[in-house]
């Protein structure tokens, strides 16, 4: 499988935590830049934005890229090795660096545990506690087909051309045949896949720009997080890749 040229710079939506998938939300998304070679610096900014009605990304300052800090990230290196990814606050935006060393797949992760519990109490609904994990990839030279899970719930894909083939798992196992995944394209509109009982589907990225994976899975154990009841964990896995 040849590599692209999207490797070399691959703009990556990434955490659409409590705000709706519409055209003028605002969301996190990623910025991973790189000439695509082994020996050359990496950089990956995390952003807070909202995309207009033309389909421009536009950054953003104030709270919620504060919150953005809380997120943890790790870098996965062809060979496994996972090395902890520190995220410093710029201007617009949280960046860090790495340098690939080697030929093959680098996988970036992250994860949110810290967010506050999403209260429904006073409309009715049921309180949920979000869990939020975030993945994309970076190729150098030829991208590997078998990846390892490395996140309570975890996407990888491989490419074959307009053809992307997705791997759900669900705590280092496959997830269950019929579980239904959410994909967005770059217009916007949602498909529905449902993985078969290898825990994989597939879809044709057929349309250039940004298409969003997105694996929900939710934990319907009650607790109490800082003194807010909540009756479930929603876990939610965005793997965002873009298409030239």
């Amino acid at each position: 499988m040849k590599t692209t040229s999207a490797a070399r710079n691959i703009f990556i939506l990434l955490g659409f935590i409590f705000i709706p998938f519409l055209s003028y939300a605002s969301a996190y998304w990623m910025e991973i830049k790189g000439s695509g070679k082994a020996g050359e610096k990496v950089t990956v900014q995390l952003i807070y934005g909202n995309i207009d009605d033309l389909g421009f990304r536009h950054r953003q300052t104030g709270k919620e890229l504060q919150l953005a800090g809380a997120f943890s990230f790790s870098l996965i290196d062809p060979s496994g090795i996972k090395t902890i990814l520190q995220i410093n606050q710029k201007a617009d935006c949280w960046e860090t660096s790495f340098t690939p060393k080697n030929k093959g797949t680098y996988r970036i992760l992250g994860i949110n545990n810290t967010h506050p519990v999403v209260d429904r109490s006073a409309i009715g609904g049921e309180n949920v506690l979000p869990v939020d994990y975030l993945c994309s990839q970076y190729v150098v030279g030829l991208a590997q087909v078998q990846l390892t899970p490395m996140q309570f719930l975890d996407l990888t894909i491989t490419k074959d051309g307009k053809m992307i083939k997705v791997e759900a798992f669900q705590n280092n196992v496959p997830a269950k045949a019929k579980t239904k995944l959410r994909v967005f394209n770059p217009e916007n509109w949602e498909k529905e896949l449902v993985l078969d009982e290898k825990g994989t589907a597939v879809f044709s990225a057929a349309t250039k720009g940004m298409y969003i994976i997105r694996l929900d899975w939710v934990d319907q154990k009650g607790g109490s997080y800082q003194g807010v009841a909540y009756s479930g964990i929603r876990h939610r896995c965005n793997y965002c890749l873009f298409i030239e």
